[in-house]
C-alpha cells in the first residue's frame, strides 16, 4: 500500500526536480494540469527544465486519499517562492504502482489567491 509519507517525499522530489526527474517520477502517459494548460510527461519535463528552482517550498495539510494497494491519491497545500514571487495553491497527485515504484499518474493544481 501507498503511504503518505513515500508519497509526499515523492512530491518534495519532484518540486526540487528537472525534467529528468519528472521523467523518471511520472508514468508515460501521465498527466499535468497547471493553471491555463495540461500538460504531458515531456512537455511538463522541458517546463521544470525551464523554469528556476524554488526559493523557498512549503508543503502542509496533506492527506492521503487511499484507492486500493496500487493506487492512491495525495492532497495537500503549497505556498512556494521562486524568483521573488509567492505561489500558493492546493494540489492533489494520483500514483499508481509500476513493477513497486509509486509513479506519478496524474496532477492538478488550484491556485489560491
Amino acid at each position: 500500500m501507498l503511504s503518505l509519507a513515500t508519497l509526499m517525499a515523492s512530491e518534495r522530489e519532484l518540486a526540487h526536480g528537472d525534467g529528468a526527474t519528472y521523467r523518471r517520477l511520472l508514468t508515460e502517459d501521465a498527466l499535468v494540469v497547471v493553471p491555463g494548460m495540461v500538460l504531458d510527461v515531456e512537455a511538463c519535463a522541458r517546463a521544470m527544465d525551464a523554469s528556476p528552482p524554488w526559493e523557498r517550498a512549503d508543503f502542509a495539510d496533506a492527506a492521503l486519499v487511499p484507492m486500493g494497494a496500487a493506487a492512491a491519491a495525495v492532497v495537500y497545500t503549497f505556498e512556494g517562492v521562486r524568483s521573488g514571487t509567492t505561489y500558493r495553491a492546493v494540489l492533489s497527485s494520483t500514483y499508481v504502482l509500476r513493477d513497486g515504484v509509486p509513479r506519478l499518474a496524474l496532477h492538478q493544481q488550484t491556485p489560491v489567491t
